[in-house]
């Protein structure tokens, strides 16, 4: 047998089991039962041109498998393409991206190419590569209709990570880049925290698709109640969620065993507003003008403490510092206010919160020359009330979620471009009808489990676009009450979130 023949026997062999490939090529040694069963799966989609749906519970190695089977796919099928995309930066960059190099860098012998610090792996530039970028660089604002459209190739593999997350022209676009492919591999992965949408569609179109359901109470750590695989969810986690939410939660189907719920979690922002509240960084000439500053506390830890002050719907300046005493941070906010003739300063007093707000009551009536020290508790049940007299939110920290929305959808509220942390904090949180009929908003613990960090720039924002629909005495005196504008109602609810009745409807995004 000559050297080429050897080659192509090898070739044959990592095309025809991509365990194989996995296991003693890239050195992933570890896996549980889920994984197997996916890469026993995949040369079967390939053959008959289906899909791969995985439905998947939290923590079981979705992502970091689907990256080793990004590059199986890469190294067998030759002049191929394969894309890894997901809603945030984070996601591509830190996760999938990082899970890939991971995979490349621990590899058992040299497949050939060039990784690149930013998500690209090259092996020819003009035709064998392993890009990502986010599904809102692909969206249809994108230029030329969507990035998707520019990558073209025989042979092409594409892996969308949160895809219960992802805008319905993304699924469009993707099944258009797939068509003219011989070879063509697609696995979308996510929580199916969603009742309906594509993601929801797909999961249970078990005839066209490959579907998968990864339930932590099937992996490892859980069955053996020990760290058998470390970076799966544990047993401690898992009982903590059955404690927590109850099992019949619609969290504890999408985020537990992987299943789609009967009712929907959906995120509160979502890319549609985010891009509007964008749209309007800079006119806030346009918005109402009211103005202050609000602080999310973190104390003297290792958590950011932010202040946002801003006018109109907008940020004007921020600061954010960690390890700060209450007596600093109440100096830092009346300093910013003051810098933008704000007339409130509004901070979270749940927790660390409460010591930065009795510092500033303790400053003297004339330094503060008129601004109000607003207390706000989240975790409190006090919120705005149906037309019937009923409570619509589980808190106020649900309220000012939703009064957010309300700005975005009507252009009354603006975010930078440029603050990628802020759009991940807002983006991530979901929210939730509970069996009080409450809307109520998922725990910030669980957030920023997600995230790897905590949200405190979604809740400063989320805080100062509530203080901007409240009417403030012109006392001059400090308070911590304020009156509520009679502006906005919720009738009814889709999957996006609530129908919500705008009265200012030259700037409201039409349902």
């Amino acid at each position: 047998m000559t050297k080429q023949e050897k080659a192509q026997e090898i070739l044959a062999r990592w095309k025809a089991d991509p365990k194989f490939f996995i296991k003693n090529i890239l050195g992933v040694e570890q896996t549980w039962k889920l994984q197997d069963e996916l890469a026993t799966a995949i040369p079967t989609a390939i053959k008959e041109h289906k899909s791969i749906y995985i439905g998947s519970g939290h923590a079981l190695g979705k992502d970091y498998y689907c990256s080793a089977i990004s590059l199986w796919f890469l190294n067998t099928y030759k002049n191929s393409i394969v894309i890894q995309t997901a809603p945030s930066d984070r996601q591509v960059r830190k996760v999938m991206w990082g899970d890939t190099l991971h995979h490349w860098n621990n590899k058992k012998i040299d497949l050939g190419g060039t990784p690149y610090a930013s998500p690209y792996l090259e092996i020819n530039k003009a035709d064998w590569y392993l890009i990502g970028f986010t599904t809102k660089e692909s969206g249809a604002s994108a230029e030329g209709g969507g990035k998707f459209s520019g990558f073209h190739s025989s042979s092409m593999c594409i892996i969308v990570s949160e895809a219960q997350a992802i805008e319905e022209t993304i699924f469009d676009q993707i099944d258009g880049v797939a068509a003219s492919a011989e070879n063509v591999l697609i696995i979308f992965i996510g929580n199916p925290t969603r009742a309906k949408g594509r993601f929801a569609k797909g999961l249970k179109d078990r005839h066209n698709n490959i579907v998968f359901n990864f339930s932590c109470l099937e992996n490892p750590n859980y069955l053996q109640r020990k760290t058998v695989i470390p970076g799966l969810a544990s047993y401690e986690w898992v009982e903590d969620k059955r404690k927590k939410w109850g099992e019949d939660d619609p969290r504890w189907y999408g985020r537990v065993l992987g299943q789609i719920p009967m009712t929907q979690v959906a995120n509160v922002m979502y890319q549609e507003l985010v891009d509007h509240a964008i749209s309007r960084q800079g006119m806030r000439a346009q918005h109402s003008m009211n103005s202050g500053v609000s602080i999310d506390p973190a104390g003297e830890g290792v958590d950011e403490n932010v202040f946002f002050a801003g006018t109109g719907g907008e940020v004007l300046n921020e600061y954010v510092q960690t390890n700060m005493a209450p007596s600093v941070s109440a100096l830092q906010a009346v300093k910013m206010c003051k810098q933008i003739g704000g007339n409130f300063i509004i901070v979270d007093c749940d927790g660390l919160g409460i010591g930065p707000y009795q510092e500033l009551n303790k400053l003297d009536e004339n330094f503060l020359n008129g601004i109000q020290i607003i207390k706000f508790h989240g975790s409190s049940s006090k919120t705005t009330e149906t037309d019937g007299g009923q409570p619509m939110y589980q808190n106020m920290r649900a309220e000012a979620a939703f009064v957010t929305q309300l700005r975005a959808k009507e252009g009354r509220a603006a975010i930078n471009p440029d603050d990628t942390e802020l759009i991940e904090d807002l983006m991530e949180e979901e929210y939730f009808t509970n069996k009080k009929g409450l809307i109520q908003i998922e725990p910030k613990e669980d957030i920023k489990d997600r995230l790897e960090r905590s949200p405190n720039r979604g809740d400063a924002y989320k805080m100062l676009q509530w203080a901007f629909e409240q009417d403030y005495k012109p006392s001059g005196k400090y308070d911590d009450t304020a009156t509520r504008r009679p502006q906005y109602a919720i009738t009814d609810y889709d999957i996006d979130g609530p129908i919500i009745k705008t009265h200012n409807p030259a700037y409201a995004i039409t349902d």
